[in-house]
């Protein structure tokens, strides 16, 4: 979740232009400024991108490169900048999923509907299962993840289910049917409880709370998070995008659920690589990255990176 210089922001000339760090027919994995790999992205290649910027709170990724405390106008801009270019690479009927917080979510998707190229689907509200009080407002209880599809084809959309809300106590569930409990029959699993359609609210997610395994400094989505939208939104084979690559859990998910992935991230990639490593082992292969994920890039990108 970390991203661009703001000298690179400001048109100078900066110093992180994408560098390739790892490459196979699974995904490739770069390091360097988001909106510099958008630039190298073809048009209409992408079949769902996911986003998970910085929120612009201040916060230090352990880096000097990049700073998390910019201008709100400026914050704006930038946020609209790799917007534009992830519609531009998605392809007609692909997928744009952006998580962030109330605020944001309203100001960047109003902009997002002003746009001819692309379509409001959902906003899926995420439960914050530690959120703090603050005096003299109201308690904040939830994220979310804007859902727009790119218009000109029709869009990929797959039923995703998880299972149902049981109690802590006595294992009983606690969701309400009104009335249709036994249609979900079909639907339950060896312990007799059902698995029900993912709606638009999720309580089951928070954001990964520090490990002695993870860097303070890198932010972590629960792997959930985009193995849902990636499910819902893809089929096996789609290249799955993300240019803020944080701990890797959308290219984790992305990979294991049989999607191609291209991820970025300004700040170290260490994390994103053992856990690759240790999840799929680094079969690392320039040629077969380029077989598979050449068309989205310029010529001969991928092995100039």
């Amino acid at each position: 979740m970390n991203y661009q210089t703001k000298s690179n922001f400001n048109g100078k000339n900066g110093s992180h232009n994408p560098k390739l760090v790892y490459a196979s027919a699974s995904g490739v994995l770069f390091q360097g400024d988001c909106l510099a790999l958008l630039a190298k992205t073809n048009s209409d290649t992408v079949d769902m991108v996911f986003a998970d910027p910085p929120f612009n709170l201040g916060k230090h990724y352990g880096t000097e490169t990049f700073g998390d405390e910019l201008a709100t106008e400026e914050y704006r801009r930038w946020c609209q900048a790799w917007l534009m270019e992830m519609t531009r690479v998605l392809k007609p009927g692909g997928s744009l999923f952006l998580y962030h917080w109330p605020l944001w979510l309203m100001d960047l998707g109003a902009w997002l509907n002003t746009l001819p190229t692309v379509e409001f689907r959902n906003w899926i509200a995420l439960k914050m299962k530690s959120g703090f009080p603050i005096r003299s407002r109201m308690h904040p209880a939830h994220y979310g993840i804007l859902y727009y599809i790119k218009k000109g084809a029709k869009p990929t959309f797959n039923v995703v289910r998880h299972k149902a809300p049981t109690c802590r106590h006595c294992g009983g569930e606690i969701r309400d049917y009104g009335g249709y409990r036994k249609k979900f029959d079909k639907y339950e699993d060896e312990s007799g409880i059902p698995w029900i359609q993912v709606s638009d609210f999720w309580e089951d997610t928070r954001p990964e709370r520090s490990t002695k395994s993870r860097a303070e400094t890198i932010n972590e989505l629960p792997m959930h998070v985009p193995e849902r939208v990636i499910l819902m939104a893809t089929n096996p084979g789609d290249i799955v995008m993300d240019v803020f690559g944080g701990s890797g859990s959308t290219y984790h998910a992305a990979q294991a659920s049989g999607r191609k992935w291209i991820g970025c991230d300004i700040a170290e990639v260490d994390t994103i690589l053992r856990r690759i490593c240790t999840c799929f082992g680094l079969h690392t292969s320039i040629i077969d990255a380029q077989a598979v994920l050449g068309k989205c890039f310029k010529p001969d990108f991928i092995v100039s990176a």
